[in-house]
């Protein structure tokens, strides 16, 4: 958002600060800039590899292979983002999911190594004509 960057904590259902700075430019499709630096908020979807390697009470030996987790994190990323765009068409907002500075963000929000950026989703108000 403009006042800062955040994680969201689903756990504790709550925003995180990760940064004071307004990251909404980097989130853009490169390109593209301008459509979506007037949305207030950017999703930025990232995976954490070591989560899905790593889990707890859930172990499938198949989420060492990098095919494998890239089906997991794809899907992931699509149903979060579906359930994003039925919110905002509820809420008569507008959404756009697209591609984004990868390697940009990463280095903007710290990530570490076995963290990828993935796609970013615009949500806003819906153009006026």
């Amino acid at each position: 958002m403009k006042e800062a960057t955040y994680l969201y904590a689903a756990a504790d259902h709550r925003l995180v600060p990760v940064t004071p700075d307004d990251l909404r430019g980097a989130a853009m499709t490169p390109g593209q800039r301008g459509v979506e630096a007037k949305a207030p908020v950017q999703l930025i979807y990232v995976v954490d590899l070591h989560r899905l390697t790593h889990t707890t009470g859930f172990e499938e030996p198949g989420l060492h292979d990098r095919e494998v987790q890239k089906s997991y994190y794809f899907v992931d990323t699509g149903l979060i983002a579906a359930n994003v765009y039925l919110f905002a068409a509820a809420e008569g907002l507008a959404a756009w999911f697209h591609n984004c500075d990868r390697p940009g963000l990463a280095k903007s929000l710290g990530l570490g190594a076995e963290q990828r950026v993935l796609f970013a989703q615009s949500v806003g108000y819906p153009a006026r004509s």
